[in-house]
Protein backbone atom coordinates (compact mmCIF):
# COMPACT_ATOMS: atom_id res chain seq x y z
CA UNK A 1 0.00 0.00 0.00
CA UNK A 2 1.81 2.89 -1.31
CA UNK A 3 0.81 6.54 0.95
CA UNK A 4 0.23 9.45 -1.49
CA UNK A 5 0.47 12.22 0.85
CA UNK A 6 -2.10 14.79 0.33
CA UNK A 7 -4.22 12.05 -1.78
CA UNK A 8 -4.49 9.12 0.67
CA UNK A 9 -3.24 5.45 0.56
CA UNK A 10 -3.37 2.73 -2.09
CA UNK A 11 -6.31 2.57 -3.46
CA UNK A 12 -7.98 4.79 -1.03
CA UNK A 13 -8.28 8.91 -1.61
CA UNK A 14 -9.34 11.58 0.84
CA UNK A 15 -13.35 12.46 -0.33
CA UNK A 16 -14.81 8.93 -0.48
CA UNK A 17 -17.98 8.22 0.80
CA UNK A 18 -18.50 5.27 3.50
CA UNK A 19 -20.24 3.05 1.08
CA UNK A 20 -17.38 3.57 -1.33
CA UNK A 21 -14.76 2.14 0.97
CA UNK A 22 -16.87 -0.65 1.95
CA UNK A 23 -16.90 -1.60 -1.42
CA UNK A 24 -13.15 -1.85 -1.72
CA UNK A 25 -12.49 -2.94 1.81
CA UNK A 26 -15.71 -4.40 3.01
CA UNK A 27 -17.44 -4.22 6.45
CA UNK A 28 -15.19 -2.81 8.78
CA UNK A 29 -14.31 -4.86 12.39
CA UNK A 30 -16.12 -1.96 14.29
CA UNK A 31 -17.44 1.39 13.83
CA UNK A 32 -17.28 4.13 16.36
CA UNK A 33 -17.48 7.63 17.39
CA UNK A 34 -14.43 9.55 17.77
CA UNK A 35 -13.75 10.22 21.48
CA UNK A 36 -11.85 13.66 20.66
CA UNK A 37 -14.54 14.85 18.26
CA UNK A 38 -18.60 13.82 17.60
CA UNK A 39 -18.30 14.91 14.55
CA UNK A 40 -16.49 12.34 13.04
CA UNK A 41 -16.84 8.54 12.99
CA UNK A 42 -14.03 5.86 12.49
CA UNK A 43 -13.93 2.46 10.63
CA UNK A 44 -11.57 -0.19 12.13
CA UNK A 45 -10.01 -2.60 9.76
CA UNK A 46 -8.00 -4.78 12.12
CA UNK A 47 -6.74 -7.45 9.42
CA UNK A 48 -5.38 -4.70 7.60
CA UNK A 49 -4.37 -2.76 10.81
CA UNK A 50 -6.15 0.44 9.73
CA UNK A 51 -8.28 2.94 11.08
CA UNK A 52 -9.96 5.57 8.66
CA UNK A 53 -11.67 8.92 9.90
CA UNK A 54 -15.26 10.27 8.35
CA UNK A 55 -16.37 13.79 9.07
CA UNK A 56 -20.00 14.29 9.23
CA UNK A 57 -19.78 17.90 8.70
CA UNK A 58 -18.18 17.45 5.44
CA UNK A 59 -20.83 14.91 4.19
CA UNK A 60 -19.58 11.67 5.69
CA UNK A 61 -16.55 12.06 3.30
CA UNK A 62 -13.00 10.14 4.78
CA UNK A 63 -10.33 12.15 5.76
CA UNK A 64 -7.59 10.90 7.77
CA UNK A 65 -6.34 7.08 7.81
CA UNK A 66 -4.00 6.16 10.94
CA UNK A 67 -2.07 2.81 9.98
CA UNK A 68 0.43 0.04 11.68
CA UNK A 69 -0.01 -1.94 8.33
CA UNK A 70 3.90 -3.55 7.60
CA UNK A 71 3.07 -3.23 3.47
CA UNK A 72 2.77 0.57 3.61
CA UNK A 73 5.43 1.91 1.40
CA UNK A 74 6.60 5.12 0.57
CA UNK A 75 8.61 6.20 -2.32
CA UNK A 76 8.78 2.35 -3.16
CA UNK A 77 10.28 1.98 0.64
CA UNK A 78 8.76 0.15 3.30
CA UNK A 79 7.74 2.98 6.54
CA UNK A 80 6.27 0.39 9.31
CA UNK A 81 8.92 -1.11 12.24
CA UNK A 82 11.97 1.09 10.00
CA UNK A 83 14.39 3.01 12.02
CA UNK A 84 13.20 6.86 11.48
CA UNK A 85 16.50 8.32 10.76
CA UNK A 86 16.64 6.02 7.80
CA UNK A 87 13.28 6.68 6.57
CA UNK A 88 13.47 10.46 6.89
CA UNK A 89 17.08 10.69 4.86
CA UNK A 90 16.29 8.33 2.83
CA UNK A 91 12.53 7.68 0.94
CA UNK A 92 11.23 10.90 2.52
CA UNK A 93 14.20 13.54 2.18
CA UNK A 94 12.04 15.51 0.01
CA UNK A 95 9.73 16.01 2.68
CA UNK A 96 11.17 18.93 4.87
CA UNK A 97 10.24 20.71 8.37
CA UNK A 98 9.54 17.96 10.34
CA UNK A 99 7.94 19.27 13.94
CA UNK A 100 9.11 16.43 16.68
CA UNK A 101 7.41 16.02 19.44
CA UNK A 102 8.84 14.15 22.27
CA UNK A 103 6.74 11.77 24.79
CA UNK A 104 7.18 9.86 27.69
CA UNK A 105 7.09 6.96 25.77
CA UNK A 106 6.91 7.55 22.24
CA UNK A 107 8.00 10.71 19.77
CA UNK A 108 5.95 12.09 16.99
CA UNK A 109 7.31 13.88 13.52
CA UNK A 110 4.43 15.54 11.65
CA UNK A 111 4.71 17.36 8.44
CA UNK A 112 2.27 19.71 8.35
CA UNK A 113 2.52 20.67 4.92
CA UNK A 114 1.56 17.08 3.58
CA UNK A 115 -0.36 16.31 7.09
CA UNK A 116 1.99 13.56 7.48
CA UNK A 117 2.75 12.00 11.47
CA UNK A 118 5.09 9.66 12.32
CA UNK A 119 4.93 7.86 15.35
CA UNK A 120 7.85 6.41 16.50
CA UNK A 121 8.57 4.12 19.53
CA UNK A 122 12.19 2.82 19.85
CA UNK A 123 13.55 4.87 17.35
CA UNK A 124 11.49 3.23 14.55
CA UNK A 125 7.85 4.00 12.81
CA UNK A 126 5.64 2.19 14.97
CA UNK A 127 2.60 3.42 12.51
CA UNK A 128 1.25 6.63 10.20
CA UNK A 129 -1.02 9.02 9.80
CA UNK A 130 -1.99 11.15 7.03
CA UNK A 131 -4.96 13.46 6.54
CA UNK A 132 -6.71 15.60 3.85
CA UNK A 133 -4.66 18.59 3.66
CA UNK A 134 -6.14 22.23 4.26
CA UNK A 135 -5.29 25.16 2.40
CA UNK A 136 -3.88 28.79 4.00
CA UNK A 137 -7.81 29.14 5.24
CA UNK A 138 -7.59 26.03 6.89
CA UNK A 139 -10.48 24.63 4.42
CA UNK A 140 -9.92 21.12 3.21
CA UNK A 141 -8.35 20.64 0.22
CA UNK A 142 -10.37 17.43 -1.63
CA UNK A 143 -9.36 16.13 -4.51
Amino acid sequence: MQLKPGKGLGELTFGMLPTTVIAKLGEPDRIFVSDDEEDEFIYQYNSLRMMLTFYKHDNDRMGYIRTSNPAVTYNGALLIDEPVKVVLEGPMKAVKNWQVEKYDFFDTYLNEKSWIVLNVEYERISDVEIGVPLDENDVYVWL
